[in-house]
């Protein structure tokens, strides 16, 4: 049981590198964009098209302030999030999730049309939220 515990925290760990390295290539693609213009990046099959990044991401950043709500101010211990929920939902799997946010990582310029959308859902969600 217990090694079985340490694989499941291992495995979320791994995304969790992912995940900040997403934020963190997101966060320096946005100060340093110079508005040059590109060809157009042609996406591959075996990565997912844009709208549905923008879901997948959407979902990982509601997950992850879900866990964090539930987990005490004072608390050392941190609620982790469930990537393969995630990944059901989304009818994903782990490889095609990490192969493309891989490429996108490779390619600022759609990871940031990808996170203004991200950002844009996750407003309305917060608008609706409100009312």
């Amino acid at each position: 049981m217990y090694v079985s515990l340490r694989a499941k925290v291992a495995g979320h760990a791994e995304l969790g590198r992912s995940i900040f390295l997403l934020c963190s290539t997101f966060l320096f693609v946005l100060c340093t964009s110079c508005g040059t213009e590109e060809k157009q990046t042609e996406i591959p099959p075996n990565i997912l098209p844009k709208e549905k990044m923008v879901q997948v991401i959407t979902d990982v950043h509601i997950a992850e302030a879900e866990a964090n709500l539930r987990t005490l101010p004072d608390s050392t211990s941190k609620e982790t999030i469930s990537f393969q929920k995630i990944f059901e939902k989304n009818s994903i799997s782990k490889q095609q999730y990490e192969e493309s946010l891989t490429f996108y990582v490779d390619h600022p310029k759609l990871l940031n049309e990808i996170y203004e959308e991200v950002l844009n859902e996750l407003s309305k969600m917060q608008g609706a939220a409100a009312k």
